[in-house]
């Protein structure tokens, strides 16, 4: 990275670079934003002129939400993406060839710009003051990848395609669940608390007194139309939970005391844990 120019498209106040040259990985870069916020930035609206010529490119992309844009009246450009990242990124991977970029966390659970990706962080670091999103590194190469490894911190916790393998997949011919059902016969707490990994499927006697939301995400009751087997159900959850690191589990705002990051069930895996176990 010493040798080449490296280029920063969205910089802001430049913090990465600044990084960066502290631990004397980059001794000439280029930065640029639509709102420069130090004199080291060059103006430029990189979304619709990016720059052109430069090899490694290492940013921290605008976040916003298409239906956040919308809500808020601002400009998001017409397209298949739903978040301003994925723009950005798109025109860093068509013009670069190294890309090193933050992004959500959430990033690693999708199919999008798989192709390239070369190794994917979840940085369990309080980057940002402003925000408790979590965050991912993403790490990109010139040419497509047999294998994308995946880092928890700085451990090294597998292979995505492998750890991938252990997703439990709903069986189309399971039995029918139904979530947020106010007479169901199984309880869930489907987030960890601040302190430590704890969903768990429950009695429904333990949330008698919880009055379950349509559009209940945390705590809730479902209906199994089938055998209840707490015992098995929660034993698979915590071995899948074990085996991918919970790399593969939709992130929650916040890190817990144990300096992981919160976690959800969402219903998919819910439901998978329920007819694979």
């Amino acid at each position: 990275m010493q040798a080449c120019t490296v280029l920063e498209p969205f910089a802001g106040s430049n913090s990465i670079i600044k990084h960066l040259r502290v631990m004397d990985l980059c001794r000439s870069f280029r930065s640029y934003d639509i709102e420069p916020a130090s004199r080291d930035v060059e103006y430029r609206d990189t979304l619709a002129n990016f720059p052109k010529g430069f090899e490694v490119c290492v940013t921290n992309p605008p976040w916003l939400a298409r239906n956040i844009a919308t809500f808020k009246g601002l400009e998001f450009p017409e397209g298949e993406y739903g978040n301003l990242y994925q723009y950005a990124l798109e025109n860093c991977l068509s013009n670069c060839d190294w890309v090193a970029a933050l992004v959500p966390e959430s990033f690693i659970r999708t199919q999008t710009f798989r192709k390239r990706l070369s190794s994917f962080v979840s940085v369990t670091e309080c980057l940002f003051t402003d925000t408790g999103h979590p965050v991912g590194l993403a790490l990109f190469q010139p040419t497509e990848t047999e294998e994308t490894r995946v880092w928890v911190g700085n451990k090294l916790v597998g292979c995505l395609e492998e750890l991938e393998k252990d997703y439990p997949i709903p069986r189309k011919n399971g039995v029918k669940i139904v979530f947020n059902a106010p007479n169901g016969n199984v309880g869930l707490y489907a987030l960890d608390n601040t302190v430590q990994p704890s969903i768990r499927f429950c009695s429904p006697d333990e949330l008698s007194d919880y009055a379950v939301k349509r559009t209940g995400r945390h705590i809730t009751k479902l209906w199994v139309d089938g055998k209840i087997e707490l015992e098995k159900w929660n034993a698979f959850l915590n071995e899948f939970r074990h085996k991918t690191h919970d790399v593969l589990m939709t992130c929650y705002k916040g890190i817990r005391k144990d300096g992981k990051y919160r976690r959800r069930l969402d219903w998919q895996l819910a439901r998978g844990i329920i007819h694979n176990a």
